[in-house]
């Protein structure tokens, strides 16, 4: 056993070379991995540590599964860090099951204490009938290649050093080395897709069509995991190339091969909201209102996070609040923090050190007004003689919808002065004063 975990430590570049976080559940398979890292640690000279999530799934079973890790990691002088979470509420909150829920606040967590500890990789007990079962029930689902290349061995700073280990193997482990463990008794409760895939669709290929059928999955997976590697390397270079703030072209997209469309699409999803194993049937109808192109089609990914097309833009983005009407003054050598705009405007008199943009100030006037925009607003924009509507405005500058309300709007006296960002008003020009705009200003302020 522990020869060959190293040779899958050796083979998929594992060996950390100064630490190494355990995720640790408390049963048979991430009790094996601890102990085994444990003893490799003395072999090479890192340090092991582990961490264990409550998921608040199961009561007084969750509960004790955390007291048995901690007590577990205690006794062999390991660190544990512990989370507790409640996966139901953060499921419900995110529109996803909690399986993806779970899975997202196990690896921030794990990504933090990395970050925080200076970690060089977490390992996880993933063995090679994990990675069948995971081929399997992607399959059923409808998964493109990326699915079926199932589990990868290692993953930027995740590494699965049992990936090469069958679950028999792991149990004769424990056996041998008298290691306890607790049993999730979930596992075998039928009403899960996995624990079906598990408990009696694998047993019965086994028995009826192939009895190596988790090895030849595993071997098959690995073929086609070398194809999605080189896929992916070239969607990455794509999304670099092509996707700026979370949107890319339209015309972009489409002039790709599908298979690496579709990889962006997903890429710009995890980047968004930090899901990686949304369904393809999400990213081909996202694909598809892509070819359509019209402005305000628009898929919904998960709660809250939606694709749209605006203007010829694919946009993947989290539904934003909605902003309330909001109005600032600021006087001639003040400055004003916008909460709503998130920036700092500042209104002084024109002078050779000033920088900014130029206005004429009418008699009377010291004082300016930012506000968002109104609904019956019109200005007279630069180097055009008549008014126009804001509204027609914004529409012929294919400015998204969801951007409007966020666009600040100087007004001097009632009149519009300036559509930050955009347009000056004719009216306006002059060398009375300067206003500047300064974004992200103010830090500590609750976003």
């Amino acid at each position: 056993m522990i020869e060959k975990v190293k040779r899958t430590i050796t083979a998929y570049d594992m060996l950390p070379k100064a630490s190494v976080l355990v995720a640790l559940s408390g049963g048979a398979d991430s009790v094996a991995l601890l102990h085994i890292m444990h003893r490799l640690s003395r072999e090479h000279g890192f340090l092991v540590y582990a961490a264990h999530v409550n998921h608040n799934l199961r009561g007084d079973a969750a509960v004790n599964d955390e007291k048995f890790s901690v007590a577990l990691c205690d006794r062999m002088g390991i660190r544990c860090f512990v989370k507790s979470a409640d996966v139901k509420r953060i499921a419900k909150d995110l529109g996803v099951s909690e399986e993806m829920a779970g899975r997202k606040v196990r690896y921030e967590f794990f990504d933090g204490i990395m970050r925080e500890f200076n970690i060089d990789y977490t390992a996880t007990a993933h063995h090679k009938n994990d990675n069948a079962e995971t081929v399997v029930m992607n399959f059923i689902r409808g998964s493109g290649i990326g699915g079926l290349s199932g589990i990868p061995p290692k993953r930027a700073r995740y590494i699965r050093p049992l990936i090469d280990i069958t679950r028999d193997e792991i149990e004769r482990y424990c056996s041998e080395n008298k290691l306890q463990y607790v049993t999730d008794m979930t596992n075998l409760d039928t009403v899960y897709t996995r624990n079906k895939i598990r408990n009696i669709l694998i047993p019965e290929i086994e028995r009826e069509f192939n009895s190596n059928f988790v090895d030849t999955v595993s071997k098959n997976s690995h073929i086609i995991r070398d194809d999605e590697d080189y896929l992916e390397k070239v969607a990455k270079e794509q999304y670099e190339k092509l996707v700026c703030d979370n949107s890319v072209s339209v015309t972009g997209i489409l002039s790709l091969h599908k298979a690496i469309s579709r990889r962006i699409i997903r890429h710009m999803i995890d980047k968004t909201c930090g899901i990686t194993d949304v369904s393809s049937a999400v990213t081909e109808r996202i694909y598809e209102i892509a070819k359509k192109g019209s402005t305000g089609l628009t898929v919904p990914v998960i709660k809250n996070v939606y694709a749209r097309i605006e203007y010829g833009m694919l946009i993947i983005e989290e539904k934003q609040e909605q902003i309330c009407d909001f109005s600032y003054t600021v006087k001639v050598g003040d400055s004003v923090y916008i909460r709503e705009l998130d920036c700092t405007v500042t209104v002084e008199n024109v002078c050779p050190c000033a920088k900014g943009e130029k206005f004429r100030l009418p008699d009377g006037i010291s004082e300016i007004t930012i506000t968002n925009r109104r609904e019956s607003d019109k200005f007279v924009p630069k180097g055009m003689s008549g008014t126009k509507s804001l509204k027609s405005f914004m529409i012929d500058n294919k400015i998204p919808r969801g951007k409007r309300d966020r666009i600040g709007i100087v007004r001097i006296g009632d009149e519009i002065a300036w559509v930050i960002g955009y347009r000056r008003d004719e009216r306006f020009t002059g060398n009375d004063i300067v206003i500047s705009v300064r974004e992200n200003q103010c830090k500590e302020v609750d976003r």
